[in-house]
């Protein structure tokens, strides 16, 4: 999931971003884009609260898309 050639990502590169990179070593998706490699721990929960609603909002796309597919 990096940030290159993702558009998706990109538009939401600023919110997401945090979450993006938790838990990988700096530059380790290849993005190079210099965001802070180091956040409290306030910005790490609301950083991963962010993605955590973000991806349950592509799970719904995903659902409706699969049920669109399917005939439903």
């Amino acid at each position: 999931m990096c940030c290159k050639g993702d558009n998706q990502m990109h538009q939401s590169r600023n919110r997401l971003h945090g979450a993006h990179h938790m838990g990988m070593a700096h530059g380790a998706c290849g993005c190079s884009c210099g965001e802070r490699r180091f956040l409290g721990k306030k910005e790490k929960l609301e950083s991963l609260e962010e993605y955590k609603e973000s991806l349950k909002s592509e799970l719904e796309g995903v659902e409706e898309e699969l049920n669109k597919l399917k005939g439903e």
